[in-house]
């Protein structure tokens, strides 16, 4: 076996020429596509890490805003509960100064009747009185006699009522 040197120069001068075309031609355009390709996975990693943050952001404002409307909502509830617990109290004061002012009416209407039917049953009595003294005594009675024993009859009228 022998061995030419010009033939493994020209086979190193080969080698050499095709490892850097392709390194030219290949491998620096590979290596260019990684690392843009890398800068991009880093970039959408970072934009989905602001998109995480920013949902967490929009759900903590969400929250906060739910607390604050929930909030509101018990002090309009609570107001509103105070407005018609007062609107009730005096809805019942007056309703029942109405009713003591209806019921007093009443009363007087009532003893006013009464008076008045005492009054009429009085005269009616007196007239069956002393028409009725009149027929048994057949003579007049005085007007002293007649109220004494008018005064007598209606205290026992009145004590059986």
């Amino acid at each position: 076996m022998e061995i030419y040197l010009d033939q493994i120069l020209f086979q190193i001068v080969n080698f050499s020429v095709v490892v850097g075309a392709l390194t030219y031609l290949l491998y620096k355009p590979v290596l260019k596509i990684f690392e843009e390709r890398s800068i991009r996975i880093a970039e959408g990693q970072k934009a989905a890490a602001e998109a995480i943050e920013q949902r967490d952001a929009v759900d903590t404002m969400r929250a906060d805003v739910r607390k604050q409307l929930k909030k509101e909502k018990a002090e309009v509830l609570e107001a509103a509960t105070k407005e018609a617990e007062a609107q009730r109290a005096q809805i019942l004061s007056e309703a029942r100064d109405q009713a003591a002012a209806l019921i007093e009416e009443a009363k007087e209407q009532w003893e006013e009747e009464r008076n008045r039917q005492m009054h009429d049953m009085r005269e009616q009595m007196i007239d069956a009185v002393i028409a009725t003294t009149e027929k048994v005594i057949e003579s007049k009675l005085t007007k002293s006699d007649q109220s004494t024993l008018i005064d007598k009859e209606l205290a026992g009228i009145l004590k059986a009522l």
